[in-house]
């Protein structure tokens, strides 16, 4: 019993990480390119509670959905926050072969530093 809450509490403690990541790239994006404001965005997919999950499922909230989106260059691109030993669900795998399937790009970044150095690289190329 107690490792199951040592777990869920590790767990939680991921995504927390997960979301300080996903914030701190946030945050620089909107303040370096005002002009992308909007084509960056997150992704409402996790649910307080079951009311709150009953609702956003009746509005089109699915699980797997990536944290977040960049439409950039003529393109979007899947993004997806994991700590270092953070892991995808299934419906977070399912979700990428979904969308590779279709031709858009998918990106699992696990830093920061990862994250911007993306996006000063797709900046760099010509629009599709």
């Amino acid at each position: 019993m107690m490792w199951r809450l040592v777990n869920k509490l590790n767990e939680k403690d991921m995504k927390n990480e997960e979301l300080k990541m996903q914030a701190e790239f946030f945050q620089w994006h909107w303040n370096s390119f005002p002009e992308e404001r909007g084509m960056l965005h997150a992704n409402n997919n996790n649910s307080e509670n079951r009311i709150k999950g009953a609702l956003n499922m009746a509005i089109g909230v699915v699980p797997g959905v990536s944290d977040m989106e960049y439409m950039t260059r003529g393109t979007v691109v899947f993004i997806e926050w994991k700590t270092l030993t953070g892991v995808q669900s299934d419906a977070q795998k399912k979700f990428q072969a979904q969308v590779e399937a279709q031709g858009f790009e998918y990106v699992i970044f696990r830093n920061v530093e990862q994250a911007k150095n993306f996006v000063y690289e797709r900046r760099s190329r010509k629009q599709a």
